[in-house]
């Protein structure tokens, strides 16, 4: 037979187990999944919010145009710094006239044993774009600042001396989307338009 002492015993140990419990259930829901790499999670969007709508309606085709320009840089540098066009990216982002200028560059440094280092610093914009055209096109109007990247000699790493001494010129670049991709199809740095 049980006291009333012995049940209030078990009883007040009984809640304060049940209690313990609570607060490690509560303390194992909060922190579940937390480590110190997690981010905190954006807080969910108010309901009365409402996106905004974009001030420009193509400005999702023109930040895929200035993706494609870039990777064609980074191609474009690969090329001329190995001397080769392979693993370079290049075909699925240039194409016809802008590939053929590429390819000969990189044949031009490397049949005279030169390399580009460094990187030009680019500023394109996306200056028309026609979406109803078939297939799509657009232009990329840039100045091509190549302060830093210089034309060295592979072996040496010697700087070569070009008769070019201003550093920043204007480019224009043409684009069509084909397939529902971008694709650079031609290109031309002006050595006397100056920017």
């Amino acid at each position: 037979m049980t006291t009333t002492r012995q049940h209030h015993t078990r009883t007040a140990r009984h809640r304060r187990l049940l209690a313990a419990a609570a607060i490690a259930a509560t303390v194992t829901t909060v922190t579940a999944g937390c480590s110190k790499d997690d981010k905190a999670a954006p807080p969910p969007p108010s309901p009365t919010a409402s996106p905004s709508p974009s001030a420009d309606p193509q400005e999702a085709e023109k930040a895929a145009l200035l993706g494609v320009y870039r990777a064609f840089w980074d191609a474009s540098l690969k090329a001329y710094s190995t001397g080769s066009m392979k693993n370079t990216g290049m075909e699925s982002v240039g194409v016809d006239k802008a590939y053929a200028k590429v390819q000969a560059t990189q044949i031009y440094y490397r049949d005279n044993d030169f390399v580009m280092t460094g990187a030009p610093n680019l500023s394109p914009r996306v200056t028309a774009l026609d979406s109803a055209a078939a297939p799509p096109k657009a232009s990329i109007t840039d100045c091509i600042d190549s302060t830093n990247y210089i034309q060295v000699e592979k072996q040496s790493g010697k700087p070569v001396e070009t008769m070019d001494k201003n550093r920043r010129h204007a480019a224009t670049y043409t684009a069509l989307k084909v397939g529902g991709a971008w694709q650079i199809r031609d290109f031309d740095i002006s050595r006397d338009q100056l920017c």
